[in-house]
């Protein structure tokens, strides 16, 4: 049996990272940062594999900081998301 090929994302040099959101929520936080926008490199990961929560999803938006309000509403739909600026 052939062992499934995995795609690699590329880490960001400059941005934010949200990582552990709520399986299926992805697509609430882009709308709370109000993506896509037309410039903004954003990587997102839907329902992906978590050992500690058994599926998350991920967000990375480069060259941009989360203001404080987007993090207010971001804990509200997904409590136990991380948010790492890089």
């Amino acid at each position: 049996m052939r062992k499934p090929r995995e795609l690699k994302v590329k880490p960001i040099k400059n941005g934010t990272v949200i990582d552990h959101i709520t399986s299926n929520k992805a697509l609430h936080v882009l709308k709370i940062l109000g993506l896509p926008d037309g410039k903004s490199r954003v990587t997102v990961a839907i329902n992906m594999e978590s050992l500690r929560y058994g599926s998350k999803d991920i967000v990375k938006v480069e060259n941009r900081e989360l203001e404080s309000s987007e993090v207010d509403q971001i804990a509200l739909i997904a409590p136990k998301a991380t948010i790492n600026i890089i």
